[in-house]
């Protein structure tokens, strides 16, 4: 089975695709940078490709921003506009030497060129796993750049007046699980529902190494604290997961995106099984973007993640309890009463035996995301199964099912909980079903992004 390309997130044409890098707004559009291989559709000749979009939906694709070079490949990186008319990136340049070093380059012509700094590198602690740096202005003026060291489990900051020199400020980590590294850090100060004073938020990512790895692979999490000194600081015990499925990873947030907002754009990937993937000649995608914000949930400020838009799309009846075929790219609003309802099951059943199970149980307080059939057991060992997570207490009952091809985003309680999975349903029609309580039937919507309509013999075949 080939999986289809997505038709509403960015996803290449052509080629490997991997982190965001270097998301901005500027001259009227969001212009995304990411991991590229030119060359081939596996990880490999890393370098920024580049994407650009008026609405976050439509991406107008353009040539290689940055490209690897004998000896030297780019890693991740961001992009500012600290001056009129210049946008400035720094990026890591991965040695073939075995040394990583943060890089500059910049751009007068809106991102479509670039200059590399003739200095480079501009920051270089000898270290083999120093990268990804995300520069951020700080409110009293000034810079602060973060990148990491991997192994270590640490984000290290830095702090300029000029983006010429940079002091170290300090650090912080490790925290939580040791058997995994530190990759893509970002640092947003959100807004916070109910109150005029915004939070400070570190996201990063975390992928597992050894010989005995995680299963579940990489994943995204997120830090609430304050920055003090240059240096982001949290009593937070452990680290709280941004994103429960099992393909968001290496999330950042845009520059200068419009009245402020955070919106953040991920890869819907994992290292686990991201070089299996059936697709060509594209590999890698996108999430939606997504504006994050903050609210207290069960007593503990936690991150909140909403999708920034969606494309126009058109309605389909959904009739209870029979399934409706529906091309696979669009979305499912589902309403219920949340303290007085059982669980209710959405199945998504697509090509051969491939199927999705979504489950939103609030008198457990579970919502999960069951990936099945034979596809997706031939994929890899560790992608078909289960993921779970918590629903808060207050919880709303509201659910939002997003499927793209095979791109699948669940967000639910407010979005305070978010599950991203690849799933296998293939190319053709889905069969969406929903299992609930007859007497609390939920509020049910698919809106399609391609209108459809078919007969009651062709819904029975597909299920």
């Amino acid at each position: 089975m080939s999986l289809p390309r997505p038709r509403f997130h960015l996803a290449p044409s052509r080629n490997w695709m991997n982190d965001p890098n270097g998301l901005i707004h500027a001259d009227g559009r969001w212009h995304a940078f990411f991991q590229y291989n030119p060359e081939g559709n596996d990880w490999g000749n890393m370098s920024w490709g580049h994407a650009s979009s008026t609405d976050l939906m439509r991406w107008d694709e353009h040539p290689v921003a940055l490209s690897h070079r004998p000896g030297e490949q780019i890693f991740s990186g961001s992009v500012i506009c600290a001056s009129e008319g210049v946008l400035t990136a720094f990026y890591t340049s991965a040695y073939d030497h075995g040394i990583q070093a943060q890089s500059r380059a910049t751009s007068v012509d809106g991102g479509y060129t670039w200059t590399p700094d003739a200095a480079n590198p501009v920051l270089d602690r000898g270290s083999s796993d120093f990268r990804d740096p995300k520069v951020v202005p700080l409110p009293g003026g000034g810079w602060m750049m973060l990148t990491v060291e991997a192994v270590e489990r640490r984000v290290v900051f830095y702090v300029s007046d000029d983006l010429d020199r940079w002091r170290e400020t300090g650090s912080f980590g490790p925290l939580g699980p040791g058997d995994v590294v530190w990759e893509c850090p970002d640092l947003v100060r959100l807004p916070v529902h109910g109150s005029s004073a915004p939070q400070w938020v570190l996201l990063l990512s975390t992928n597992p190494v050894g010989e005995h790895a995680d299963p579940g692979g990489s994943a995204m999490h997120y830090v609430v604290g304050d920055v003090r000194d240059g240096v982001f600081r949290s009593d937070a015990a452990d680290l709280s997961r941004l994103d429960y499925g099992r393909d968001c990873y290496a999330g950042v947030t845009f520059a200068d995106a419009p009245g402020g907002v955070a919106v953040m754009v991920a890869w819907m990937g994992n290292w686990r099984y991201a070089h299996d993937v059936p697709t060509a000649p594209w590999r890698g995608a996108m999430s939606l973007p997504r504006t994050l914000t903050v609210r207290r949930v069960d007593g503990e400020r936690r991150l909140v993640q909403r999708p920034t838009t969606l494309p126009p799309m058109r309605a389909v009846p959904l009739a209870g309890g029979s399934p409706v075929l529906v091309e696979p790219h669009g979305v499912l609003t589902l309403g219920r009463q949340p303290h007085s309802a059982g669980p209710m099951r959405v199945l998504l059943r697509g090509e051969s035996d491939a199927t999705v199970e979504i489950v939103h149980d609030p008198r457990a307080r579970v919502m999960s995301v069951t990936r099945s059939g034979s596809a997706a057991a031939a994929l890899h060992p560790d992608f078909a199964g289960t993921s779970a997570a918590p629903l808060p207490v207050e919880d709303d009952g509201e659910v939002t099912i997003v499927v793209d091809g095979p791109l699948l985003e669940v967000f639910a309680a407010g979005g305070a909980v978010v599950l991203s999975h690849l799933v296998t349903l293939g190319a053709g029609p889905v069969a969406v079903s929903i299992e609930a309580d007859a007497a609390r039937p939920p509020a049910a919507r698919f809106d399609a992004f391609e209108d459809i309509a078919l007969r009651d013999d062709e819904v029975a075949e597909a299920v």
